[in-house]
């Protein structure tokens, strides 16, 4: 009887592991498809890329990204969205971290409402704030250059900081905030030499989410970039002409987009990791 119970539980278990594994499997396969039909359309010929059915096994070739490269404003392009993504999430860290630190360690007056304020900024769709900017910013003569898109995605990402960062303040316990206050710190020190070294799982976590968000930008990039300051998203599109659409280039573009996230996000993330998870609910 023992035995009969050993065996059902061990096919009880096979089973489950089983259909895990067949469901983590449909999972992967769901979210890597587009990516890895991506990278291998940019590595087709143009026949192979218009092929019907599509060719699985086929010779691989860089010309797409050649082509890509011998238009010498792409390098550009790529220098744009660097620019662009990185110092607009430098100063939305700089400006946001102690916005943040402010609402999780003060008490104040109207602070649900100032925070109500600040979410309600990314309510409303991009699109009713656009005119109305593109009309100041054409005013000042700055459409065309970079400061019009590197001031958008500070908007955008600024709300985003300072109700991201304030869960990772709110997990330190506040008497070392006290405790160092007694020693004599002033408050600013607290924050810097205190606050920030604990949290920087945290930080690492949000200007991730900032630098993505910037860098895969397409309307405020298309509408207010000028041929100098186009970014990445935007310069894809040059691959769709009246013609027809160049798909091998149009991959091998999207490739070039996407593999420096990728990268950067292997580089961060053990620190990405620990700071999405830093603010879960302990049971």
């Amino acid at each position: 009887m023992r035995e009969f119970k050993n065996r059902k539980s061990s096919s009880t278990w096979m089973v489950k592991r089983g259909l895990f594994w067949v469901v983590l499997i449909i999972i992967l396969g769901f979210f890597l498809f587009p990516p890895v039909w991506l990278l291998s359309t940019s590595l087709k010929n143009f026949k192979d890329a218009f092929a019907i059915p599509p060719k699985i096994i086929f010779t691989p070739t860089f010309e797409n990204y050649a082509y890509v490269f011998s238009n010498g404003d792409f390098a550009r392009y790529i220098l744009n969205s660097i620019v662009i993504s990185f110092v607009s999430t430098f100063i939305c860290m700089l400006l946001g971290v102690p916005g943040a630190y402010a609402i999780a360690c003060f008490e104040f007056k109207r602070k649900k409402d100032l925070s109500f304020f600040i979410l309600s900024t990314r309510i409303a769709p991009p699109i009713m704030s656009l005119l109305p900017l593109y009309i100041i910013f054409n005013k000042l003569e700055l459409i065309g250059s970079r400061f019009p898109l590197i001031i958008m995605y500070i908007l955008m990402n600024l709300p985003l900081v300072i109700w991201i960062m304030p869960v990772y303040f709110r997990e330190i316990p506040l008497e070392l905030r006290e405790a160092a206050i007694i020693d004599g710190c002033s408050e600013l020190k607290v924050f810097w030499k205190v606050m920030i070294p604990l949290v920087r799982s945290g930080l690492a976590a949000t200007s991730i989410l900032c630098i993505i968000q910037a860098w895969n930008e397409f309307l405020f990039a298309l509408v207010l970039s000028g041929n100098d300051s186009q970014t990445l998203p935007v310069a894809v599109t040059s691959f769709m002409t009246f013609q027809g659409t160049q798909w091998g280039p149009l991959s091998a573009a999207g490739t070039i987009i996407m593999i420096p996230m990728i990268i950067f996000g292997f580089m961060v993330q053990k620190s990405f990791v620990k700071g999405m998870t830093l603010g879960a609910v302990k049971g």
